[in-house]
């Protein structure tokens, strides 16, 4: 009886403990068939596709042991600062693990799952009016499995915040300079 009393009374103490100690919760984004700009600032970790065009990438923590890792048909990397790289080129696969970074995918084909804490900009580039430039879900579904659930990417800049801020104010990017 005393063995199970001090159980509950452990148990109950933890779970008191921890529910104060909530701390920030990463937000997630998932983006299918995408034309135009999609713009990633965020501490956390993608995975793409880019079927053609530019990809960008700002290394924002650069004292950090994580590197962006891409590879591609025709690809071409060009270094444009200290921090930054371009790479150029068709079927460009893109894993951006830990850290934090600056990342803007612009062209045709565009698929990503991201998650983190930070901000995104979309930007659909339609050809004509009513084209599809493709959809997105922030903090719900995966487009690739379900994107008759996620929403058209818009045809205006839309920036969007992914994660929820820590209880002493708002989360921070490693050195983003802004």
């Amino acid at each position: 009886m005393r063995l199970s009393l001090f159980v509950a009374t452990v148990a109950a103490a933890a779970v008191v403990g921890t529910a104060g100690a909530a701390g920030p919760t990463a937000g997630t984004l998932s983006v299918e068939g995408g034309r135009g700009v999609v713009t990633l600032e965020l501490r956390g970790s993608v995975l793409g596709l880019l079927g053609s065009g530019s990809l960008r990438v700002t290394d924002l923590s650069p004292r950090d042991r994580y590197q962006p890792n891409v590879t591609g048909r025709k690809l071409v990397q060009l270094r444009v600062g200290p921090r930054t790289v371009v790479y150029r080129g068709q079927g460009l696969r893109f894993r951006v693990l830990g850290g934090s970074f600056r990342i803007v995918a612009h062209g045709g084909g565009i698929a990503l799952s991201g998650v983190g804490w930070g901000w995104v900009t979309l930007d659909g580039e339609p050809r004509f009016t009513g084209d599809d430039t493709g959809v997105y879900s922030v903090d719900g579904t995966d487009c690739s499995a379900d994107p008759l659930t996620c929403t058209a990417l818009p045809d205006i800049p839309v920036r969007i915040k992914l994660g929820t801020a820590t209880s002493e104010g708002s989360f921070r990017l490693a050195e983003s300079g802004r």
